[in-house]
């Protein structure tokens, strides 16, 4: 989670687990505890006192009233989501508007936080696609079968066939990956749990039947291993070397997949990392041009080869003919 995020995070678990300790919160945040350290120090300056009681933990100090009802449904989604949907739409009547302002009051009837605070979310920005009216409407459609847990009937195109197909979809998650929102759920055409991205649906009705996410889904699962979104059934291993040049930039990106890093004596970098989305690494590592070179496996080695040889050829049969 972001700084904003935490910031949120910490507030509220401290209100809602009085004595709770750094190591808890830095467990619970998946950060560090000399960052809560910090985190506790900025959240004073905004105004919110924290005090820590010996190794009794954490604790709200004088700026706690009592909130007017504990949050919805919507108002915890909305806190969730409206900050990512409203940056992808200047369209009024933004999903989740309303919901979200609701819960802010309810928030800000709880602490008195100064103006600070409130001005760290406007000062983030997260990038996603912009969403015409059509979409913010199937947007709100679908995130009302989640809420509801209700099956939709929708038409969504499909890359692989490149046509437009009917389908019933239980919506288990929304999940953002590379700028875009992505669905997950069970595909009743398909009768597997499949990725949706939501660009790509035209239509989508709620059909009023309950679904039940399966005992033995786990999203975390799921998404374990894959460099964007979109699973392979099986699982490759790459090795790729990057050039000193780049090397540093590699190093510092965060990945859903949990890369190897050997740093050479010349100042280049070898990543080894096993994903089930070897595509998406492929497009991944070829942004990187000559700065990239695939060892292994082979196979995905060879077919470079092929390609670059391809690109190579067409590159110097446009400069003859220039």
């Amino acid at each position: 989670m972001d700084k904003t995020q935490r910031l949120f995070y910490i507030l509220t678990t401290i209100q809602q687990r009085p004595g709770i300790t750094a190591p808890k919160l830095a467990e619970l945040t998946g950060t560090s505890v000399r960052s809560i350290y910090r985190d506790i120090k900025d959240l004073d300056k905004c105004g919110i006192q924290v005090m820590l009681e010996g190794s009794k933990g954490y604790f709200i100090v004088d700026n706690y009233i009592q909130t007017p009802g504990k949050l919805g449904v919507d108002e915890y989604l909305a806190i969730s989501l409206y900050p990512i949907l409203a940056s992808q739409s200047k369209l009024k009547g933004q999903v989740f508007q309303k919901s979200f302002q609701s819960a802010m009051e309810k928030i800000l009837t709880r602490f008195k936080v100064n103006d600070n605070l409130l001005q760290l979310g406007k000062r983030i920005r997260i990038h996603m696609e912009q969403m015409n009216q059509e979409q913010d409407l199937l947007m709100q459609r679908m995130i009302q079968a989640i809420v509801e847990d209700v099956t939709i009937e929708c038409e969504y195109y499909s890359m692989y066939r490149e046509d437009w197909t009917k389908r019933m979809i239980d919506s288990y998650y929304l999940v953002p990956r590379g700028g875009y929102l992505y669905l997950i759920g069970f595909c009743h055409l398909r009768e597997e749990v499949l990725t949706f991205r939501l660009s790509r649906f035209q239509r989508i009705e709620l059909t009023g039947k309950k679904f039940f996410i399966e005992d033995d889904f786990d999203i975390d699962s799921f998404l374990d291993k894959l460099w964007g979104i979109k699973a392979d059934s099986d699982e490759t291993t790459f090795k790729v070397k990057f050039s000193r040049d780049v090397a540093r930039y590699i190093k510092e990106h965060k990945y859903d997949s949990k890369p190897q890093f050997a740093d050479q004596e010349d100042g280049s970098l070898i990543v080894t990392v096993t994903t089930r989305g070897a595509e998406e690494f492929m497009r991944w590592m070829k942004q990187y041009g000559k700065d990239a070179e695939l060892l292994e496996p082979v196979e995905y080695r060879q077919r470079l080869q092929e390609e670059y040889r391809e690109m190579a050829q067409r590159y110097c049969q446009g400069t003859q003919v220039l």
